[in-house]
């Protein structure tokens, strides 16, 4: 990229943030089976306002490419920098698109090294839009990167049901924090989840259970056929600088 960097001009939303500078922590993501890190969440720090409150204010200008846009590149690059292991994770919008001219520029950035090493993980915020998702898988495969799919949040807001699964034929689904939580007591989410496990693994699809937050909750993870484990119990998000 040049000087400049990727957000270019002075007509910005609301909310002041120098997105060409802006920090990213990673969250570890552990495989059930070996307990070893698998890969790594890419998570946007912004200075002075949470995620949340950035996305929506760059929402309502309809700029929320840019979020798109950034959290590829600067997230792609802030790993590169860390010198981290395994596989990137990188949080999507379904309804927006990052521009061709921004996913060439991360695949020079990234290199070889990178090609084949992003996730990209849908999130429940914002509704599908097929003609972004098409041009977004197509802006990463001309590129010569070979990003697999997650679905996260699945179970709540879009990410609900067998459509979503169709749509994006994922190779890893995230299940929702909600059926995470104290889930060692509660048997209607164990039933729930173990259905999920089953049905999914059916298709061939790997699934990971986030949030996780307590000793109870990962042992209780640790005697299923869960393939990949997140959350606060196990690894906190870091900043690497």
């Amino acid at each position: 990229m040049d000087n400049e960097g990727i957000i270019k001009g002075t007509d910005l939303p609301d909310i002041k943030v120098d997105l060409n500078n802006i920090k990213f922590a990673f969250q570890p993501i552990f495989s059930a089976i070996s307990g070893e890190i698998f890969g790594y969440e890419a998570l946007m720090r912004p200075d002075g306002c949470t995620p949340m409150e950035l996305i929506k204010s760059y929402e309502k200008v309809n700029m929320l490419s840019k979020i798109e846009e950034v959290t590829l590149y600067y997230g792609t690059k802030a790993f590169k920098e860390a010198k981290l292991d395994g596989f990137l994770f990188l949080n999507s919008f379904p309804g927006t698109c990052m521009s061709i001219e921004v996913a060439m520029a991360t695949a020079e950035m990234g290199g070889p090294e990178m090609a084949d090493r992003f996730y990209i993980e849908v999130l429940e915020y914002t509704k599908y839009n097929a003609f972004a998702w098409e041009l977004k898988k197509r802006a990463m495969f001309i590129t010569d990167a070979t990003p697999r799919i997650v679905i996260d949040d699945y179970g709540t807001g879009e990410n609900i049901d067998k459509k979503c699964i169709d749509i994006y034929k994922p190779d890893i689904v995230k299940v929702d924090r909600k059926y995470v939580s104290h889930i060692e007591s509660n048997k209607e989410h164990q039933e729930i989840v173990d259905t999920m496990i089953r049905i999914l693994h059916g298709r061939g699809i790997k699934v990971l259970a986030e949030g996780i937050e307590t000793e109870e909750e990962y042992n209780y993870f640790k005697n299923t056929d869960i393939d990949f484990l997140q959350g606060f119990y196990l690894g906190r998000p870091k900043i690497y600088e």
